[in-house]
């Protein structure tokens, strides 16, 4: 590679590393106008293709914006991670994660983030939990709408309260991945257990509502080894 072209490659990654730095410290928010690129050049003592080599990456994984014409520029994206949680629970999904490889997931990270939930969440927190939490024990008890062993509303909604996004990620991708083992369960033993579900609902609700983040923990874990135990128990049905 000619030295020149190591150079610009060294210096584009400089300012893709200070620009996501400064993301990350909150100095840089969404919609912020980055510097043009003669700005920027300048500051870094480079050229203008370094600088258009660092946008063009950034815009490429969704942290910039580039916009055309008299009113455009570089901006600062709204960072969305859906994509990462679709991408996620795809690859465990074509790794064909098993049961047991899925429960011991579960068991490590859905109590931490129940517990945490418990010690973090706000007023509208748990307005936004009880309201899901009201559907569920409605549906449960008109026998209505879709089944699934953890309805992953509610399991969404407790790892919002954490404010923590990879744990957000990691509970969303897991709630996926159990919703697509759930349909191992036999039809006719669906309606006892969206009782039983919606039970430990009302037990972590009220362990998130009292933050008593050791009581959220030890229900999470009793009711994930509940909903895997039966899962377990309807593969093995199905084998046979």
């Amino acid at each position: 590679m000619p030295a020149g072209v190591g150079r610009q490659a060294r210096v584009s990654e400089a300012i893709v590393h200070r620009i996501k730095k400064q993301i990350t410290e909150g100095r840089l928010l969404a919609g912020h106008k980055l510097p043009a690129e003669r700005e920027m050049a300048r500051q870094f003592k480079t050229s203008r293709v370094s600088v258009r080599e660092a946008y063009r990456s950034l815009e490429e994984v969704g942290v910039l914006r580039i916009r055309r014409g008299a009113d455009g520029g570089a901006f600062v994206a709204q960072l969305d991670h859906e994509p990462v949680l679709r991408s996620l629970a795809l690859v465990l999904g074509l790794g064909r994660t098993s049961h047991r490889e899925l429960t011991e997931a579960r068991m490590l990270i859905e109590p931490p983030i129940a517990r945490l939930a418990a010690l973090r969440a706000r007023k509208d927190d748990i307005l936004r939990i009880e309201r899901v939490l009201l559907q569920e024990e409605h549906d449960a008890a008109q026998r209505s709408g879709p089944f699934r062993p953890t309805d992953s509303r509610f399991h969404r909604s407790v790892a919002d309260c954490t404010r923590n996004l990879p744990l957000i990620v990691l509970m969303n991708a897991l709630a996926d991945l159990t919703a697509n083992a759930a349909s191992a369960l036999d039809v006719s033993t669906r309606a006892r257990h969206r009782l039983k579900n919606c039970q430990f609902h009302r037990q972590l609700f009220d362990a998130i509502r009292t933050h008593d983040g050791e009581k959220a923990y030890a229900t999470m874990a009793r009711h994930v080894g509940d909903i895997q135990r039966r899962v377990r128990r309807s593969l093995a049905r199905r084998r046979k």
